[in-house]
């Protein structure tokens, strides 16, 4: 397999993001705060759920694809490298922004394990939720012994400043990176985070221990999509997920998929994505008619 051309790799990662920056404005929150929202297509809305500001690029094939028949909102998010950020307080966070861009319900659009905060704000306020599709989610996060139980003392004590920067880099390169993504890649970039430690410890490790999702019946459509090659999240752990959203709606799963999926294999993610809407949006449609002619 010829090895990934990383200047082509950098140039296309700086493009999108300077195209969502530029997207961006401050807009004021209707609880008075400020956030930073960006607003590409037109159409139904579909809020993108962030990890960090620094991986919203993980997002443009979707939105460069879909936005002739939708509108994209990236934002954000509001962290921190000295307090927890929970998963419920990310699923509140997500509420003001589909208030803030006015929108009656939204589709949910979550990478990673920032869908822990799109399973709450689902579970919570169904209403407000048109549909939630989770790019490589699991049923639970395990990790290999004694990675496992470095994560669980990270959660726990402050240990951070004990813990170099470049273990927790080559480990977080490891579980994102892949053959079209390569960990070095995600690596060099790692090391331009500031106080990534941090920031991992109160703002992204929260994610993973706060997601317990239950065998209730889920509120609004889901789907499930992930890759054979997820370095982070099984085969095995994505599909138990998905029956815990549908019993009768499998994961998707990408053959050669890893980790970044929609934007290392973006086609099949935008097919699937495509289809899904098409068929909730159709399916909404139906429900109104009905209750605009009983």
């Amino acid at each position: 397999m010829p090895r990934p051309d990383l200047d082509a790799l950098n140039k296309r990662v700086d493009h999108d993001r300077a195209a969502i920056d530029t997207a961006m404005t401050t807009q004021e929150t209707p609880d008075g705060s400020t956030i930073r929202i960006a607003r590409i297509g037109t159409g139904p809305t579909v809020v993108c759920l962030p990890m960090i500001t620094e991986l919203n690029f993980v997002y443009l094939p979707q939105v460069q694809a879909l936005s002739d028949q939708y509108e994209f909102v990236i934002y954000e998010p509001r962290l921190s490298r000295t307090h927890r950020v929970s998963a419920a307080d990310r699923a509140r966070e997500l509420r003001t922004v589909i208030d803030t861009v006015g929108a009656e319900s939204a589709h949910l659009l979550a990478w990673s394990d920032a869908g822990s905060a799109a399973y709450l704000a689902c579970r919570w306020w169904p209403e407000r939720i048109r549909s939630a599709v989770f790019l490589g989610l699991a049923d639970h996060y395990t990790f290999p012994q004694p990675i496992q139980m470095l994560t669980h003392a990270l959660d726990r004590f402050p240990i951070e400043k004990a813990f170099p920067p470049p273990v927790l880099g080559r480990l977080i390169s490891h579980y994102l990176g892949g053959s079209k993504i390569p960990p070095r890649w995600v690596y060099s970039e790692t090391r331009r985070i500031p106080q990534l430690r941090q920031l991992f410890k109160y703002s992204v490790l929260p994610c993973f221990r706060d997601h317990q999702p239950d065998s209730e019946p889920f509120p609004v459509p889901a789907l499930l999509i992930g890759g054979d090659k997820d370095a982070l999240v099984t085969p095995a752990q994505m599909r138990n997920m998905a029956r815990l959203l549908n019993p009768d709606r499998e994961a998707v799963i990408v053959p050669g998929g890893e980790h970044i999926l929609g934007y290392a294999t973006p086609e099949p993610v935008n097919d699937a994505v495509r289809d899904f809407y098409n068929v909730v949006d159709a399916r909404a449609s139906r429900t109104q008619e009905r209750h605009d002619h009983p």
